[in-house]
């Protein structure tokens, strides 16, 4: 029995060291916390400064490389623009191109005429006569014009006596062939 109390005695003994340990540990723990706090709030205050400028300087280089980026992408094209327009400058000035040219155009009229499309030369054919058309119509109407003027200076009594003597003649016309006919049924 001298042996249980002495072994309950050891236990109790260690198990007072590990609670103590325990809670020293525990109590260091919320030390940790509480300088952390402290320090925690100005550290983070300044992480805050930090990212912030970080981001500044971030903007401004990205901005900064766009910029050199749209300047060489303006200078690439305008480069690729010239050197196209040259390309093409020199395919106008060969003679391979004008071949092609008078080739497709040759291709294409066939193609136009073919289907009933009037050409070019036959539009601008009927032009022509048309406007020689038109101008004589012009000239016929100007002609006509004047002799309505001639006519339309005479004096209006003369018109009249003339168209009485005109319509008398006819009267006179048809009663002589009227005499004629009436001679020959007799």
């Amino acid at each position: 029995m001298a042996k249980g109390k002495s072994s309950k005695k050891r236990d109790s003994g260690r198990t007072n060291e590990v609670a103590e340990q325990l809670e020293h540990a525990f109590l260091a723990g919320l030390g940790a916390l509480s300088n952390t706090q402290k320090a925690g709030s100005k550290a983070f205050e300044k992480l805050v400064e930090q990212g912030q400028s970080f981001r500044k300087q971030t903007t401004n280089k990205t901005e900064s490389l766009i910029d050199d980026v749209q300047d060489a992408i303006r200078d690439m094209a305008d480069d690729a623009q010239s050197k196209a327009s040259g390309l093409l400058d020199q395919m106008r000035e060969t003679p391979q191109m004008e071949k092609f040219q008078s080739v497709f155009d040759a291709r294409v009229e066939s193609a136009l005429d073919r289907i009933g499309v009037a050409s070019k030369k036959d539009l601008d054919k009927l032009n022509a006569k048309l406007d020689k058309v038109l101008k004589a119509g012009q000239k016929k109407k100007r002609a006509a014009k004047k002799v309505a003027k001639k006519v339309t200076r005479k004096a209006p009594a003369k018109k009249a006596t003339t168209k009485k003597r005109a319509s008398s003649r006819k009267v006179s016309a048809k009663k002589a062939s009227a005499k004629k006919t009436s001679k020959k049924s007799s």
